[in-house]
């Protein structure tokens, strides 16, 4: 079993930079506070999920290939 300290949250930086945002509107997006349009939040829960799940997905196949070893 992967241990919970394997996965990795992505960082604020790199959902901004997925979602075309600054790290405050991550934040607030995240945090559901602040002044954003509803596209926007969508926007940003969407890229992170999406590198949520790249993470999530590196960490299996590397668990994987410590299991053939």
């Amino acid at each position: 079993m992967i241990s919970s300290r394997s996965w990795r949250r992505p960082t604020l930086g790199a959902v901004a930079a997925r979602a075309g945002v600054s790290t405050a509107t991550v934040s607030n997006a995240l945090n559901g506070t602040g002044r954003l349009s509803e596209a926007t939040r969508q926007r940003v829960l969407a890229a992170a999920r999406t590198l949520a799940d790249a993470d999530a997905d590196a960490d299996l196949a590397l668990y994987a290939l410590r299991g053939r070893s």
